[in-house]
């Protein structure tokens, strides 16, 4: 066990002269001197209403215990054994089964709703003296310390908003003026700033100190009788402290605060004053809160509601209410407790055959016996507690885990629980061996509080055996408020907090048995974590920034893990086991780690408010790492387990009942849940990471299905879709396509305007210049971003989220109704809604030359990189690369690079070709295609939006449980790229390919002639995605309509002159009876009978009069007046339409099939998996390829037509053709509609 250098002298604090009562009474004006602790007053004197005349807290000792607040309190009794499940036991019993004569340090157990019970009580405390110590500040009588300004202004800068000068209260008259201005009616915005700083003052001081005394509630109930005296309950929590060093005493003066790093202070003096001058000195403050949880039969025995209690009252009165009222979101979500206690299980497993008690104790047993009786020898040495690090410990719940399992291995071996001189070594090795890094001050306070705690059954077992507590002293505890980033110095060198820093700072200096942890899942712009210090960090595995944290703590815990037989356990979300930001992170850790276990968790299940899925796992450091150079013998001999990863995909299942799934999992059983998932990968040197590409991805480490593994066997011979990386040098000839990304168009795409906006603000000499049309959507509504853009006077930019308008083949743009990615008529600034600002680094002088520094061009690109790029000083104005936008191409297919998952509403992926030269920016990837490839980009259009390179996409592109994917070079170039042999094929897939985009671009312009627009692209555009075509809704029935009713179709009949007519066809009416749309009818159906034959009577749009067309367009026209169709006659348009797309989709899926040779068997497996669904009305007409069948003649079918694919095209060729016609009619009465009504 590694042990810190602990022989440091400490400079102590100066002596405190104490005060009398007299000098009290005399000096009533030196308020400051008693709350900054220069003087100390005596407790047992009642000073403190010298200090606080106008405090509403009684002065005087009650005649009875039952004291009480002002504010009511009433509680139904509750029997804490009522709550334990009948015949159970409580935890301390079932721990001690083995040995019924040991003493128990646990005796009561607080069921779930005792502890919401408990925080309701210091909810309604914390209120009370809350409110007392606004009163108390707000007296003019009272001094003001320097402490107390320092953190009140910090209060008010974090409560103001980003990017505003603050004010600064300086000195107490200042602050006196704010005071008398509080109670006005009317409240200024510095004023009702300075109010919302001083109510997060007091609610930080009034939680301070309500935690304080729920310490001393804990303490005197675990060390005292009910019914002893308060003030020897009293002596008991000092005796207590008594014990830790001086500077982990709380009850006494913090350190000063010149000895603290520069970027996070221990000093809460400014929020402890009350709670040292004011409780403290007054008895029955705290024996009101017993007398309170005493009512409810709470007696505080045993340590196990401790931490729910601590976390959910720092979470409810103090994170979010803090949170509320400073608008931050400091991104602390602290760990359920079943989490922690799974997490030390798995370390506890370890390695070697050690159990789980000589682990946490340092000994080894000589025999088979757990548990070895009282008087045996066998263990030979002291117990010692192992080395634990905890570099992001918030409250300290990972390491109070480990003391409880360190008390219990203690309390199993009697050798240990029984002796004094044992415990004693402990409780020092503990206070050695015990370390923790917090960067939030007061979360750091609670960690203290808590770990206290935790520490007390030793203390109370210490006491039983022997009565020299006076000589028992511990070091100090091996706790730092500081950033594990960085990991500050103090400004004074030689002192303790100094030379333990700098121990810590260096990996080799100090080692660790054990690294649980849970740390920040991002880097967030809070000022709670910051740039990284690159001496601590190597910046070519982890980069220059932008790395999410918890990476960086990856690489803390690993570097101070001690080789071989130390453990880390971490928990974090599971995208960097594949996403192209840990690339490095992954090799490095390959190189020094030996993974071990994996455990992922769906969203929302360990924290429920967060979305993204997480990740336990748990690893070792080797001794010596593999070298990139090293190769492995020929024939290796295996020393470590296999790795193991499980995926448990019960939805339904509690977190609770997760764990237990995974604590119960054995490889080696196969009775094993039906819903776990698992894998074991042989570990190195029998498992090599891929050379071919640098992305060292984990996902192979994940369970992958029965169509995985057949597809990859009967690809890995094939070259990849595109290459790895940019360089041409490395380009493979056979991979057909080239990656590409847009440009990066940060701040928050301030280099994206609105077209129409920005012709409007620069003028259309600067748009037709500067800007051009950009394939792009808003991703979001607030923030910030909303904030300039208002500023900018465009409000609607941020109007609403937008979703992307990206849809396979063709993009959906709404104000398009060519159907292309940009409008090829109308007025310039409407043919694309955004436009992207080509101004690069090279093109700011042009602009400066061109429009000078006064125009409202540059004024715009100065306010930009102000408001959005603070941090970017040296620059002038916003600029971006532009050229990658692909602006110079003139084919390219396009696809957003975050995907999302694949669900109901997005069962497919959007691959999209446009010939427009449309920008775009880092929201999408795309695809061009290589000069040495000679088919056309049609081809790989409709190849990438298959159904097998779906399965492709979703087994490399996703990061998570989720299934959300990112379209990453080095995750597209793991997807084989099958080359097709046939041309006619090839042909024939192209044709299948351009009247799919035919199709879409009829189906967008048919939305935009409907009524009820936005209802029936959603309807349509969902149906289009999954290949269903029957519309059935409401909307779509023809009984909306007065005129028509269910029995009634919508035709079209074509007549001898070559003009297209639609016609109604009722059935049930007589053969050959069909009623025409005609005009002037007032909506009534006229049949038409003819007596010599039963062909009908139609009256063709041709033919049509001006007064009737007027009527037609009446007749088709919406409630609202636009000359606009009603939505049910569309239907036999829209549904022929989709069915054509959905027999094209088939064709290009059996295609790729047999292009890549995939058999039905597994096609129909393929579909299962991504929870695709086909119809019968299709297979029927054109039953399925079978991928690795052959011909007669043993020509294999991979990449030919169909025997049924000129049928199929007939079929939609049909379709198109009437579809087409109908367009026509529409477009020429909504011509003469517009005329007339002009």
């Amino acid at each position: 066990m590694s042990n810190a250098n602990d022989n440091t002298q400490t400079v102590a604090p100066p002596p405190k002269r104490l005060k009398s009562s007299d000098e009290v009474s005399s000096q009533s004006d030196d308020w400051l001197s008693v709350v900054l602790n220069e003087v100390e007053v005596d407790p047992r004197i009642d000073t403190w209403n010298c200090f606080f005349q106008d405090s509403h807290v009684s002065r005087h000792k009650p005649q009875n215990s039952e004291i009480t607040f002002n504010t009511p309190f009433i509680f139904k009794s509750v029997n804490p054994a009522q709550n334990l499940v009948n015949g159970a036991e409580s935890n301390s019993q079932r721990r001690q089964e083995f040995s019924s004569n040991l003493s128990s340090f646990s005796t009561n157990f607080l069921s779930e709703d005792l502890v919401g019970k408990v925080v309701e009580v210091l909810g309604i405390l914390l209120e009370e003296v809350k409110k007392d110590i606004w009163i108390t500040i707000i007296n003019k009588d009272h001094l003001i310390p320097a402490s107390f300004l320092r953190e009140f202004n910090k209060l008010v800068h974090d409560s103001h908003p980003n990017n505003v000068k603050t004010p600064f209260i300086k000195c107490v008259e200042e602050f006196r003026s704010f005071i008398s201005r509080v109670q006005s009616s009317y409240l200024s915005p510095d004023i009702e700033l300075f109010k919302n700083a001083l109510n997060s003052y007091c609610q930080i001081t009034s939680f301070i100190t309500v935690v304080h005394m729920l310490f001393d509630t804990v303490v005197m109930d675990f060390l005292c009788e009910n019914n002893e005296e308060i003030s020897i309950r009293q002596l008991s929590v000092e005796t207590f402290m008594n014990i830790f060093h001086d500077d982990d005493n709380f009850l006494k003066r913090n350190i000063p605060f010149d000895d603290q790093p520069p970027n996070a202070s221990e000093n809460l003096e400014a929020f402890t004053w009350y709670y040292r001058l004011v409780v403290r000195s007054q008895p029955q403050y705290q024996c009101d809160l017993s007398v309170r949880f005493h009512s409810l039969n709470i007696h505080f025995t045993t340590l196990e509601p401790i931490e729910s209690i601590l976390s959910i009252l720092y979470t409810k009165h103090f994170l979010n209410v803090l949170a509320k009222e400073q608008q931050k979101d400091h991104g602390q979500f602290y760990t359920p407790r079943e989490v922690m206690q799974f997490m030390w299980d798995r370390v506890l497993i370890g390695k070697g055959n050690r159990t789980w008690i000589e682990k946490l104790l340092g000994g080894s047993f000589q025999n088979s016996s757990l548990y070895p009786n009282q008087s045996s020898s066998n263990w030979g040495v002291l117990p010692q507690a192992p080395s634990v690090l905890d570099p992001c410990m918030g409250i300290g719940s990972f390491l109070c885990e480990y003391i409880s399992r360190l008390i219990l291995a203690a309390q199993q071996c009697p050798i240990v629980w029984n002796n004094s001189v044992a415990i004693s070594n402990l409780l020092h090795s503990l206070s050695v061996n015990l370390w923790g890094i917090e960067i939030d001050a007061f979360a750091y306070h609670l960690c203290k509080i808590n770990i206290t705690l935790h520490i007390l059954p030793l203390y109370k077992r210490y006491l039983h055996l022997t009565s020299l507590i006076n000589d028992l002293k511990l070091s100090r505890l091996h706790l730092f408020c500081n950033d594990t980033l960085n990991l500050y110095l103090p400004k004074r060198e030689h002192t303790w907090e100094y030379e333990n820093l700098w121990l810590l700072r260096s990996p080799q200096r100090l080692k660790f048995d054990f690294i649980v942890t849970n740390p920040p899942y991002m880097i967030r712009k809070t000022g709670f974590i910051s740039e990284p210090d690159s001496e601590l960090f190597d910046e070519r595995v982890l980069g220059k920034g932008g790395m999410q944290a918890y990476a960086y703590f990856f690489w803390f815990c690993v570097e101070r893990c001690r080789e071989e037989i130390g453990e880390v356990c971490l928990i974090s979300a599971s995208q960097w086991m594949g996403l192209e930001f840990a690339d490095k992170l992954r090799a490095w850790m390959w190189q020094k780690c030996h993974l071990v276990e994996f455990f992922q968790f769906e969203p929302f299940k360990v924290w429920r408010k967060i979305q993204t899925d997480s990740l336990i796992f748990r690893l070792r450091r080797r001794s010596e790492p593999i070298l990139s150079t090293s190769v492995p013998p020929i024939q290796p001999v295996l020393t470590e387990s296999s790795i193991l990863f499980l995926r448990y995909m019960n939805r339904k299942a509690t977190l609770h009942e997760t764990l237990q799934a995974y604590s119960n999992f054995d490889p080696n059983n196969a009775q094993y849940e039906k819903d776990m998932q698992y894998k074991l990968s042989l570990p190195y040197p029998m498992t090599q990471l891929p050379s071919s590409t640098n992305s060292y991805s984990f996902t192979f480490l994940m369970p992958s299905s029965a169509v995985s593994a057949y597809l990859h066997s009967i690809t890995a011979h094939l070259p990849s879709l595109c290459d790895h990386a940019s360089m041409k040098h490395t380009w493979v000839e056979n991979n057909p396509l080239i990656w590409h990304r847009g440009p990066n168009t940060n701040p928050v795409y301030a280099l994206v305007v609105r077209t129409t906006w920005a012709y409007s603000k620069f003028g259309p000499e600067v748009c037709r210049r500067w800007l051009r049309p950009v394939f792009y959507w808003n991703g979001k509504n607030g923030g910030k971003e909303a904030e300039f853009w208002q500023k900018m006077g465009d409000e609607l930019r941020l109007e609403k989220k937008e979703s992307s308008p990206a849809e396979a083949y063709v993009p959906f743009i709404v104000n398009n109704s060519g159907g292309t990615t940009i409008a090829k008529d109308g007025l310039e600034q409407d043919r694309s809604m955004y436009s992207l600002i080509m101004v690069d680094r090279d093109a700011v002088d042009k602009v400066r030359r061109e429009f000078g520094e006064n125009s409202e061009f540059w004024k715009y690109l100065k306010e930009a990189r102000k408001y959005l790029q603070t941090g970017f000083t040296s620059r002038e104005v916003v600029y971006c690369g532009t050229s990658k936008c692909g602006i110079d191409v003139q084919t390219k297919i396009i696809h957003p690079i975050n995907y999302g998952y694949f669900s109901k509403n997005q069962p497919r992926q959007r691959f999209f070709i446009d010939e427009d030269n449309v920008c775009v920016t880092n929201q999408c990837i795309y695809f061009t295609v290589k000069t040495t490839t000679r088919l056309p980009p049609y081809f790989f259009l409709g190849i990438l939006n298959s159904t097998t390179i779906q399965h492709f996409l979703s087994h490399h592109c996703k990061y998570d449980q989720q299934g959300r994917m990112r379209l990453f070079r080095e995750n597209m170039a793991k997807i084989p790229y099958a080359a097709p042999a046939h041309s006619d094929g090839v042909e024939w897939f192209i044709r299948c390919v351009q009247r799919m985009i035919l199709a879409r671009q009829m189906l967008y312009e048919g939305i935009r002639i409907c009524g009820d627009e936005d209802k029936v692209a959603s309807t349509i555009v969902e149906k289009l995605r999954r290949g269903a075509w029957q519309l059935t809704g409401r909307e779509w029935q023809e009984k909306e309509s007065n005129a028509y009713n269910d029995e009634t179709s919508v035709i079209l009949r074509e007549e001898q002159e070559g003009n297209w007519v639609m016609v109604k066809q009722c059935r049930g009416r007589g053969d050959g009876v069909e009623y025409s749309l005609c005009p002037g009818s007032g909506g009534e159906q006229v049949a038409r009978h003819e007596t010599e034959e039963t062909t009908e009577q139609t009256t063709t749009f041709h033919n049509f009069s001006s007064a009737a067309d007027a009527a037609v367009l009446k007749d088709h026209r919406a409630p609202s007046g636009n000359n606009i169709s009603k939505t049910h006659i569309m239907k036999p348009f829209f549904e022929s339409l989709l069915y054509a797309s959905a027999c094209l989709q088939y064709a290009i899926d059996q295609y790729t099939y047999t292009l890549y040779g995939i058999n039905a068997k597994f096609q129909m497996a393929l579909e299962e998996e991504l929870k695709l669904e086909l119809f019968e009305a299709i297979l029927n007409k054109y039953p399925r390829l079978n991928g690795t069948a052959g011909n007669e003649d043993g020509e294999e079918k991979k990449g030919k037509v169909p025997e049924w694919g000129e049928r199929l095209f007939e079929e939609v060729e049909v379709s198109i053709e009437e579809g087409q016609n109908l367009l026509r009619q529409k477009r020429t009465i909504l011509l003469r509609g517009y005329k007339n009504m002009k």
